[in-house]
C-alpha cells in the first residue's frame, strides 16, 4: 500500500523535474488565457532595437562578403549582452522558478496573435480593412497599409500557421534540453530572422548567418509543428511532410506554410511590401501553392487548425509528469 512517504521520496527524486514541467505548462496556459499586449512586449523593444543596428550598418552597396560579416557581429551584438545579462540575474534569484515562468511566457510570443487574428476576422465581416490592418502591423515586418482583403487573410493565416513552430514547440523542447537560458537565447535569435528577412533584397547576405543558422536549429521543432498540423488536417496528408517543392527564397516556415496551404486548399505567399531607408520598396516573394485565394472563412478555418495543434503541445506537457508520477507510483508498489 502506498502512503506518504511516497509523495515525500517522489519530491525528494523527482521535485525538480516536476517542478520544470509545472513551471512550463503555467507559462503555455497563461500565455493563452492573458496574453501580454504586443506594443507592450520586450520582443517589440528588441525589434526596434535590430532594425535601428541594421540601418547603421547595413549597406547593400558593399561585396556580400562585408554584408555577410556586418550581419554576423550584429548578431553577436544585439543577443549576447542581453543573455549574458538576464542569465547572470538568473543566477542570483532567490525564487530561479518565477523567473524561469516570467521569461517562457515572453519568449512564448506566438500566444497573443490568436484573439488578434479574431479581431481580424470581425473587422473584415463588418467591412473595415482599415481596423484589420492596424490589427496585423504590430505583428508583422511588412508594411499593411495597403494590404486588400486577400492580403489581410494571406497575412493573418501566414502568421498563425508560422509562429507556434518558434513559440510554442520550440519553447517545449529547447526548455526540456537546457532550461530557460537556452529558450531565451535560440529565441532571440528567431527574433532577428523576423527583423531582418532574408527574402528582402537589402537582408540577403546581411542576414544570412542569422538565417542558416536558424533553419539548422530549428529544424526539428518546426517539423514536429508539421507533422501536428498534419494529424490535425488527417493522415490523408501525411505525404505533405516529405514531398514539399524545394524552396530556397529565404522565407521562414516555408514548410508550414506550405503544409497549411494544403490542408485548407489555398493559396499563400506572393508579393510583399517593406520598408527600407525611408522607401517603400516591393519585394516579389513567392507564392505558395497557387490555387484558391483565402477568404474571412479561411481565416476560422486555420484558427481552428491551428488551435487544436498548439493544445496538443500543452496537454503534453502536463502529460509527461503524471505519466512520470504514474510510473514511479507502480514502481513502489
Amino acid at each position: 500500500m502506498i502512503d506518504s512517504t511516497f509523495y515525500e521520496q517522489l519530491i525528494l527524486r523527482d521535485g525538480s523535474l516536476l517542478q520544470s514541467c509545472l513551471v512550463l505548462f503555467m507559462a503555455l496556459l497563461i500565455s493563452r488565457v492573458a496574453p501580454i499586449s504586443r506594443k507592450y512586449h520586450p520582443v517589440v523593444w528588441f525589434h526596434q532595437l535590430a532594425i535601428l543596428l541594421s540601418q547603421k550598418v547595413n549597406h547593400p552597396q558593399r561585396n556580400p562578403k562585408q554584408q555577410l560579416t556586418a550581419g554576423l557581429l550584429s548578431t553577436i551584438l544585439l543577443v549576447i549582452p542581453i543573455w549574458f545579462t538576464i542569465y547572470f540575474i538568473l543566477s542570483l534569484a532567490a525564487y530561479p522558478w518565477f523567473f524561469d515562468f516570467v521569461l517562457l511566457y515572453f519568449c512564448i510570443s506566438d500566444a497573443g496573435f490568436k484573439p488578434v487574428a479574431k479581431d481580424v476576422v470581425s473587422a473584415l465581416e463588418h467591412e473595415q480593412k482599415a481596423s484589420a490592418r492596424s490589427y496585423l502591423s504590430p505583428w508583422l515586418t511588412q508594411q499593411t497599409d495597403s494590404l486588400s482583403e486577400v492580403g489581410i487573410a494571406k497575412s493573418t493565416i501566414e502568421r498563425l500557421l508560422i509562429s507556434p513552430s518558434y513559440g510554442t514547440v520550440a519553447t517545449i523542447l529547447f526548455y526540456a534540453i537546457g532550461g530557460t537560458p537556452l529558450v531565451l537565447f535560440l529565441h532571440l535569435l528567431k527574433q532577428l530572422e523576423h527583423c531582418w528577412p532574408n527574402y528582402v533584397p537589402q537582408y540577403r547576405f546581411f542576414s544570412a548567418p542569422i538565417y542558416i543558422i536558424n533553419r539548422i536549429i530549428y529544424a526539428l521543432p518546426i517539423w514536429l509543428w508539421n507533422f501536428t498540423l498534419v494529424l490535425q488536417g488527417g493522415f490523408k496528408n501525411i505525404a505533405i511532410l516529405f514531398k514539399q517543392p524545394s524552396h530556397t527564397g529565404g522565407i521562414y516556415g516555408y514548410s508550414s506554410l506550405y503544409i497549411g496551404s494544403k490542408i485548407l486548399e489555398i493559396e499563400l505567399g506572393g508579393p510583399q511590401k517593406f520598408i527600407i531607408g525611408h522607401k517603400e520598396q516591393r519585394v516579389n516573394a513567392s507564392k505558395i501553392n497557387p490555387s484558391r485565394l483565402p477568404l474571412v472563412n479561411d481565416i476560422k478555418n486555420a484558427i481552428s487548425l491551428t488551435s487544436w495543434a498548439v493544445t496538443f503541445w500543452i496537454f503534453f506537457t502536463i502529460a509527461i509528469p503524471i505519466l512520470w508520477t504514474a510510473l514511479r507510483w507502480l514502481q513502489a508498489m
